[in-house]
C-alpha cells in the first residue's frame, strides 16, 4: 500500500511541477545577447523576430525579457559590429524594449524620429 502512496505522489509531483513553468520563446524568436557578457564590444544583429515570450504579459518568461532589457541597457548605442545599421529585425527588438517602457536613452542612436513635433511658444501653448 505504501508504494502505491508514494507512487501516486510522485506522479502528482510531476504533473503540478510540469505545469508551474511557462513555455520559452521558440526557437526563432531566441534574442541574440552574446552569450550573456555584460559588456560587448559592439552589437550583433538579430536573425529572429521577437515573440510573445518577450512582449511582457501573461505569456511573457520574465527572465528572458530582463535579459534583453539588461542587454539595451548595456551595450544599446554601441555601434554593430559589422558596421551596417539596423535591420528590421534589430528594430522589432528596439520596439519591444521601448513598448516594455524601458529608457529610451539607451537605444536613442538607432531611434527613429516618430515624427514632426508640433510647434508650441515659449509658454507651452500651440
Amino acid at each position: 500500500m505504501i508504494p502505491r502512496r508514494i507512487a501516486a505522489a510522485v506522479l502528482l509531483a510531476v504533473v503540478v511541477l510540469a505545469g508551474c513553468g511557462r513555455p520559452g520563446p521558440s526557437d526563432a524568436a531566441r534574442f541574440n545577447d552574446q552569450s550573456s557578457s555584460d559588456a560587448v564590444a559592439c552589437l550583433v544583429h538579430q536573425r529572429y523576430r521577437p515573440d510573445a515570450a518577450y512582449e511582457g504579459g501573461p505569456r511573457a518568461n520574465t527572465l528572458l525579457v530582463l535579459t534583453m532589457l539588461h542587454y539595451y541597457v548595456a551595450n544599446g548605442n554601441k555601434p554593430y559590429c559589422d558596421g551596417r545599421p539596423p535591420g528590421e529585425l534589430d528594430r522589432a527588438w528596439f520596439g519591444v524594449y521601448l513598448r516594455l517602457g524601458a529608457d529610451p536613452a539607451h537605444v536613442v542612436r538607432y531611434a527613429r524620429p516618430v515624427g514632426p513635433m508640433p510647434a508650441t511658444s515659449v509658454e507651452g501653448k500651440p
